[in-house]
């Protein structure tokens, strides 16, 4: 019911939300123990996928994650397979300036650390001395607002999470550019 009505306002600023079920953004509570040594049947956390096509989510979207001791609110796009990441890479290159201006804008950056996983060198293509090479050399372009417990545990939480991703839907709709 809470994920239903963070559907329902989130879908106020982000069309690409408009018929996503619940079930499909939700993670099940149980975890596959067969390789594991921990056992333990369920997870001790909750986790959704908020992004056009749920769990399955190939494009930037949102991700609520509740864990006590590690909570947080992210956006963008998890470890893109190559195709996208080319992509996305190619439209940063080009549109850099407008891709800075999202991540200083300080609605954004006082909310959300952007961060990712980066290639140690530039991939190939790219000139040494290219002056983006620090967004070129990313292998998912992610960004972070960690949050204590408490902030899910009030009455107003769906409205303060809606409210913290409305901050981040230019970053997303910026790397959705390449699926239009």
């Amino acid at each position: 019911e809470d994920i239903a009505r963070l559907l329902s306002l989130m879908n106020e600023y982000d069309d690409s939300l408009r018929g996503l079920r619940v079930n499909d953004c939700a993670y099940r509570i149980y975890r596959d123990i067969r390789f594991s040594a921990d056992k333990s049947p369920y997870k001790n956390y909750f986790s959704a996928v908020l992004g056009k096509g749920g769990r399955k989510c190939v494009q930037a979207g949102y991700y609520l994650h509740m864990e006590p001791g590690n909570s947080g609110l992210h956006a963008g796009i998890w470890w893109p397979e190559n195709e996208i990441l080319t992509k996305l890479r190619s439209e940063i290159d080009a549109n850099v300036e407008e891709f800075k201006a999202i991540l200083d804008n300080p609605d954004f950056s006082s909310r959300f650390r952007f961060y990712g996983d980066k290639l140690k060198t530039l991939p190939r293509g790219y000139s040494k001395d290219n002056p983006n090479a620090e967004y070129i050399k990313m292998k998912e372009y992610l960004c972070i607002k960690e949050v204590p417990d408490e902030f899910f545990f009030c009455d107003d939480w769906v409205e303060k999470v809606a409210d913290e991703f409305s901050y981040v839907r230019e970053f997303n709709r910026f790397l959705n550019y390449i699926f239009d």
